[in-house]
């Protein structure tokens, strides 16, 4: 399998949920994401597609 890339666009803000509003990946996802194997980062990736962030907010905190 060859290595599953980040898919952070460098927007790094979260909603209330912490999910980024860029990547729509949780600060937890993020953070561990250097540990995650190949496949548990698709697995990841698959997550985000399904997610979407808290109806009604707006990007509120920059972390980058």
């Amino acid at each position: 399998m060859e290595k599953v890339m980040s898919p952070c666009i460098s927007v790094c803000q979260y909603d209330s949920k912490d999910v980024c509003f860029g990547c729509r990946r949780t600060k937890d996802e993020i953070g561990k994401w250097s540990f995650y194997t190949n496949e548990e980062k698709a697995q990841v990736i698959k997550n985000t597609g399904e997610r979407r962030n808290v109806p009604g907010e707006q990007p509120t905190k920059f972390l980058r």
